[in-house]
């Protein structure tokens, strides 16, 4: 049970706005990670042609105002090569989903930018929040323009957006949320007031394991832009061998790592056992040296998370990738990657 102090230092924390302010942030930015998603999983991302931060925020009501989005689709190779037997209903289901995308990150920058704005004049940050959250608003821009040099690379020539574009709009994502996220868990720990322990080998261990889980994101993303994961659909054999041939079957030999769907799939497998084993020699570790701690604790839920996407990202595999385990799998990225943050973070601040 919680100490009367610790309920005064809890209760603070609750009516502290910024932590309000950064949950709210952090809540809507993994909505919008889930919604861009389910826009790469139902093929949304190209329905609509153009960039109009202000006049895109409306959506098409009248018959007339649809005809005209689903006329300028017809112009992209998307529809002429793959799509030309769509009707309007369905344009109207991709449209919704990247126009719902588009929305929600409209929405985190407003979100991100008034408070920002109106808690600088207050002078309510402390001093990590003055140096990093000025980065966070670059950042928030930069994604902006990449998310549009991304659908770009698909209107012209290419059936489908960069896998390049893609794996660096995703890797912002993360970045962006990784920062709030270190934000929030730094104001906890100041108005919480933990004292410091720090041990070498659980710093260096927890900083590789999330640097290994950032990798798999990044290396999901190359997945994702090439359709990788509908080909290869055994586990834990791949194409019949524990090493498949054909790994270095382009000839130049390092664009196998992003443009081959075997290479690609294979490296992903392979790090999520590097991954797995990582955590699960720190958690042997943690047993030995710090039970009955809240690194141990923080170690088992963080296997627990790693645990639940490796066995999303099979069922995902062997079925070949369906919407909704396709959508499980991105929040289980999501959900993994909080969790390897909160992990480093608290080995770096957390008392024994």
């Amino acid at each position: 049970m919680l100490t009367k102090q610790y309920k005064i230092r809890y209760r603070n924390l609750l009516l502290d706005p910024v932590f309000f302010w950064f949950f709210c942030s952090i809540s809507l930015l993994i909505i919008l990670i889930c919604v861009g998603g389910i826009t790469r999983l139902t093929e949304s991302g190209l329905s609509i042609t153009e960039w109009q931060p202000i006049m895109g925020v409306l959506f098409p009501l009248t018959d007339l105002s649809w005809q005209m989005e689903f006329d300028k689709y017809k112009q992209i190779p998307e529809f002429l090569l793959l799509n030309n037997d769509m009707s309007l209903s369905e344009f109207k289901y991709i449209y919704f989903w990247e126009w719902f995308h588009r929305m929600i990150a409209r929405g985190f920058g407003f979100l991100f930018l008034f408070p920002f704005l109106y808690f600088l004049y207050k002078r309510s940050f402390k001093e990590k929040e003055y140096i990093l959250l000025p980065f966070v608003l670059v950042l928030i821009i930069i994604q902006a323009i990449v998310g549009w040099y991304m659908v770009q690379s698909g209107l012209s020539e290419n059936v489908n957006v960069s896998q390049y574009r893609l794996a660096l709009h995703l890797s912002i994502a993360f970045v962006i949320l990784g920062l709030l996220l270190y934000l929030l868990l730094h104001r906890v720990n100041i108005l919480i007031n933990e004292n410091r322990h720090k041990d070498i080998f659980l710093r260096v261990t927890s900083y590789i394991i999330l640097l290994f889980v950032f990798l798999q994101i990044v290396l999901g993303a190359f997945l994702s832009g090439i359709r990788a994961g509908l080909a290869y659909n055994t586990w834990p054999l791949m194409d019949g061998k524990v090493i498949p041939d054909n790994l270095f079957i382009l000839p130049t030999w390092y664009k196998n790592f992003f443009e081959n769907p075997l290479t690609v799939q294979f490296d992903h497998r392979i790090l999520a056992y590097i991954l797995l084993f990582t955590v699960l020699m720190q958690w042997t570790y943690l047993y030995k040296n710090y039970k009955n701690t809240i690194y141990l604790k923080s170690s088992t839920y963080l296997i627990l998370a790693l645990f639940f996407q490796i066995i999303l990202g099979v069922l995902a595999l062997l079925n070949q990738v369906p919407i909704y385990l396709g959508i499980l799998h991105q929040l289980g990225a999501v959900l993994l990657f909080i969790a390897a943050l909160h992990h480093f973070y608290i080995t770096e601040q957390t008392s024994k």
